[in-house]
């Protein structure tokens, strides 16, 4: 059965697909950079985030709240960017309903976030919070550092960075399965923030404008980035 698995993905996903290899469409190198620092970045960002909502939601009566950051994995993504496009845009409607017109407040944010950098970091930050949320949550069901430098005096900010720093392996596979999230998010920036073009866009671009040939091969090349990324995390865990 495992033998037989890998062969189907590596006919369908590699072996086949190769057959249509075309050109690749220009850009493709300035676009992966971009794509791999605001994954990055979103990322870094995530990770104090998802690892404050891990250690909040162990205490009894706050695990059914910390759920929330699974909302951003279990809706399709799609919905998440036209969630994310209504929350720009509703400051108008909450004035408008105590009789003010806050419409530049709406607009100013149309404009700072929707197709607009700050709006694939938004993205992409939304997107990684539920995976760092989870790899810091399993760590800590099976380490105790939370007490352990509870009773060293560190608390706040400090209590997080020493955390971090302690679980190591954890912080490091949150990173890189956050990274990977963002890294491969199309259905959330298409709706919310599409340019500048991140990888998936490209890729999507790239079908639409010069077929299936020059789309197979930008895919087949991002594949690789995953790959090589998965390897990496399989490699530190076998340590």
């Amino acid at each position: 059965m495992a033998v037989a698995a890998v062969i189907i993905l590596l006919l369908l996903l590699i072996i086949l697909p190769l057959l249509y290899a075309g050109p690749l469409p220009p850009g493709f190198t300035e676009t992966l950079l971009t794509t791999a620092f605001f994954s990055g970045v979103a990322s870094v960002i995530s990770l104090p985030f998802g690892l404050a909502t891990a250690l909040w939601g162990r205490s009894p009566g706050r695990a059914f709240i910390s759920q929330v950051l699974y909302v951003p994995a279990v809706v399709p993504p799609t919905s998440v960017g036209v969630l994310l496009l209504s929350a720009v845009m509703s400051p108008s409607k909450i004035c408008s309903a105590v009789g003010q017109n806050c419409d530049f407040i709406s607009n100013a944010l149309y404009a700072f976030f929707v197709n607009k950098p700050a709006g694939v970091l938004l993205a992409m930050f939304v997107m990684a919070l539920p995976v760092s949320y989870v790899v810091f949550d399993g760590a800590l069901r099976e380490i105790r550092a939370e007490a352990y430098f509870k009773s060293l005096g560190f608390k706040g900010a400090g209590l997080l960075l020493m955390i971090l720093l302690s679980l190591r392996k954890a912080t490091i596979s949150a990173f890189i399965f956050s990274f990977l999230r963002g890294f491969g998010e199309l259905g959330v920036l298409l709706i919310f923030a599409s340019y500048p073009p991140t990888l998936s866009i490209y890729i999507y671009n790239a079908w639409l404008i010069y077929g299936v040939g020059p789309a197979v091969t930008a895919s087949l090349l991002a594949m690789g980035v995953g790959i090589v990324s998965a390897y990496v995390v399989r490699m530190w865990f076998s340590k």
